[in-house]
């Protein structure tokens, strides 16, 4: 009977993997590993606490105090408690540095501090698509293992322009599987010392397992992953000078996801001494040690730097382009944020919203964020309180070409530079008639006296 219960679990999961949606995270593989995890701690600790009692009950029964009092110190040794106290703190001042130097830098995330998920994402249904797979894989990578056969990917690389949602998507996943979110700056990794950018890297990927395997699963994300992973000399015409070290650290580290934890050794080692007295056909099996549930993201935008071995299958082989938003990707991006800030009834008009999609052409959600923002402002300054057209063009001028300077033409600058713009008009009607004029202006900004910008309807 328990047989056929258990089949029907990663069934279900195999179901919902099929069907491309999140897994339930109460009943993925994740959330089973963890709970198992947390029944283990919750009984090392009924043990302690019981030892603990039996303690203080043993001294009660003597006739003691439960609660043991202070140590008795002699006059000489109370006289060497300041010299003892200097000794230590000089002695924590040399070594601090040493000791933490090596530490792993990064900031974990709790899922309930992750404030974005997957429905936060828009304007980019391919990569939630493909995304939701990859997630579902991790989260049911036992019944994807023992059902299948297959391996759950453990490493996936987002390259794209700067402001497409690399770290947002991340931060989603995480949110989305309700795991830990270590996330680390490549810059964090590098160290004025020889050899700690190294010691960092393990230190990083140690907490990683240990976290992974305490949760159920774990998300690690390398934001800028070039500036530790760029090609060795000789690996595609790369830097050499002290990178071909972290490179390989960092290629050692995403192969040690099954590496055994410090009890485990422990007890093999044991093990192996007593197997050093029996003979082969009695020997004791060595425990074996399940690899951490970890799912590596890289993030870069120039990922042609990258070390070839880093792409290689096992590694990051799997590759996520991040790309400029379409013309209703950005529409649904400007709805989405609409929705959240203050905005005058004239902007709920559907037509005006296919404008600024189209007058955002070449903007990363990023940059239509920003806009927005700088649109606040602005309407702030003539003192509203709600953003309005003129303020959202206001904001994108001034983003793209600067502020208005004030400049004083004679009446002849100022014929020849609108007869000069208004040449600029009459082509751009001419050669695309399907382009709507936008911006006309003889204003100063920056190095150009006048402007002229168009959209596409």
């Amino acid at each position: 009977m328990r047989l056929n219960r258990d089949s029907e679990k990663p069934n279900m999961e195999l179901s919902s993997l099929q069907e491309g949606r999140v897994l339930a995270t109460d009943r993925a593989d994740v959330a089973i590993s963890r709970e198992k995890s947390r029944h283990r701690r919750l009984s090392r600790l009924a043990v302690a606490l019981t030892a603990l009692l039996l303690f203080m009950w043993g001294r009660m029964l003597a006739g003691d105090s439960p609660y043991p009092g202070a140590p008795h110190l002699t006059g000489r040794l109370v006289q060497m408690i300041p010299l003892l106290l200097l000794v230590l703190i000089l002695g924590a001042a040399v070594l601090a540095p040493l000791l933490f130097a090596g530490r792993s830098p990064h900031v974990l995330y709790r899922a309930s501090e992750i404030d974005v998920s997957i429905d936060d994402v828009k304007g980019a249904p391919v990569l939630v698509e493909e995304v939701v797979k990859t997630l579902n894989l991790f989260l049911a990578h036992k019944t994807f293992q023992e059902r299948m056969g297959g391996t759950a990917r453990r490493a996936i690389l987002f390259e794209g322009p700067p402001g497409t949602g690399k770290t947002y998507m991340a931060k989603a996943m995480a949110k989305e599987a309700g795991v830990p979110f270590l996330f680390v700056s490549s810059s964090a990794f590098q160290s004025m010392y020889y050899g700690q950018t190294n010691r960092k890297i393990r230190s990083y990927f140690k907490v990683l397992r240990k976290i992974a395997r305490k949760e159920g699963g774990a998300i690690g994300f390398i934001e800028e992953i070039d500036a530790v992973g760029a090609a060795r000399a000789g690996m595609g015409g790369g830097r050499g000078e002290g990178i071909t070290g972290v490179v390989n650290e960092l290629l050692i580290q995403l192969q040690s996801f099954d590496t055994p934890t410090m009890g485990t050794r422990f007890r093999n080692a044991c093990i192996e001494f007593v197997n050093n007295l029996l003979p082969m056909s009695q020997q004791i099996r060595k425990r074996r040690t399940a690899a951490a549930n970890i799912l590596v993201i890289g993030a870069t935008n120039r990922a042609g730097d990258l070390d070839p071995a880093l792409l290689r299958p096992g590694r990051f082989d799997r590759s996520i382009y991040f790309d400029l938003p379409s013309r209703s990707g950005r529409r649904e991006i400007i709805d989405y944020y609409l929705a959240k800030k203050a905005h005058v009834p004239e902007l709920e008009d559907e037509g005006m919203r296919d404008r600024l999609a189209a007058m955002t052409s070449g903007y990363s959600p990023v940059m239509i964020e920003h806009v927005l923002d700088e649109a606040l402002v602005w309407a702030l300054r003539r003192g509203g309180e709600a953003m309005s057209w003129a303020d959202i063009q206001r904001a994108k001028m001034t983003q793209e070409i600067g502020l208005g300077q004030p400049v004083e033409y004679t009446d002849a600058e100022r014929r020849t530079i609108a007869t000069h713009e208004s040449g600029h008009a009459i082509v751009a009607w001419l050669v695309g008639k399907s382009r709507k004029l936008e911006v006309l202006s003889i204003i100063k900004r920056k190095e150009a006296l006048g402007l002229l910008a168009h959209s596409d309807l």
